[in-house]
């Protein structure tokens, strides 16, 4: 199987990047990114690329994947609503024209989060924005599907690039496992969220929207 990340250099992408590059049945694993990657595994390749909205240079790089794992994505704080949404809809839907002509049962997992919204129609512009993403994930690809976790903590010895959100982790991290214990709906790590996306390209799901609970439920599977 072959796996494209993008944002794998992100702390939820380079969960989908360490647990690809674990599976035995993934025989590839493509990462995309603006900046040079570090690259010691033998089945990754990183692609530099500039251009999001634009994916006609790298088609070959991307021609042949049977699963695109999307971490790509921005905080809404401190963008204009232009710039988030060019990032956070334009890019993707680049990538989903480009994918549904290269491989059109592709599965696409695309990172979304808790409180997204579905209907397009709250309050909040972000959980618009994303709401309009999943949907459009969602209607181009049969194996399309939203992830949706709440609070990630990091695995595989990852550190968020986000100062509140290492700041908040450290906060979190003593009581995370009697949270864990108690529900399933709060909390996931990246680990988790990479095994889960790996189960979707493998098996597929009833739902195309999957919750924090849902996430931790698939990322059981031991099917590898």
């Amino acid at each position: 199987m072959k796996v494209v990340v993008f944002g794998g250099s992100g702390l939820i992408g380079d969960g989908f990047v360490q647990e690809s590059l674990r599976a035995p049945d993934v025989t590839e694993v493509i990462t995309v990114g603006r900046s040079p990657m570090d690259t010691p595994h033998p089945k990754q390749r990183h692609v530099v690329h500039d251009d999001f909205l634009d994916l006609t240079p790298i088609r070959a790089d991307l021609d042949g994947a049977d699963a695109c794992f999307w971490g790509l994505g921005v905080s809404a704080v401190g963008m204009s609503p232009h710039d988030y949404e060019r990032v956070t809809y334009g890019y993707t839907l680049a990538a989903v024209r480009t994918l549904t002509e290269l491989n059109p049962g592709l599965t696409f997992a695309y990172l979304s989060g808790a409180g997204t919204d579905s209907g397009e129609r709250g309050r909040s512009r972000w959980a618009r924005v994303k709401g309009r993403t999943e949907n459009a994930v969602i209607d181009a690809f049969p194996n399309g599907y939203a992830l949706r976790p709440a609070f990630v903590l990091p695995a595989h010895q990852q550190r968020s690039k986000t100062r509140a959100y290492r700041w908040g982790t450290a906060a979190v991290a003593p009581l995370a496992p009697l949270i864990r214990r108690l529900t399933d709906t709060a909390m996931t790590d990246t680990a988790q969220i990479g095994r889960a996306a790996l189960h979707l390209a493998r098996h597929g799901h009833e739902r195309h929207v999957l919750e924090n609970r849902d996430i931790v439920a698939l990322a059981k599977h031991r099917d590898d």
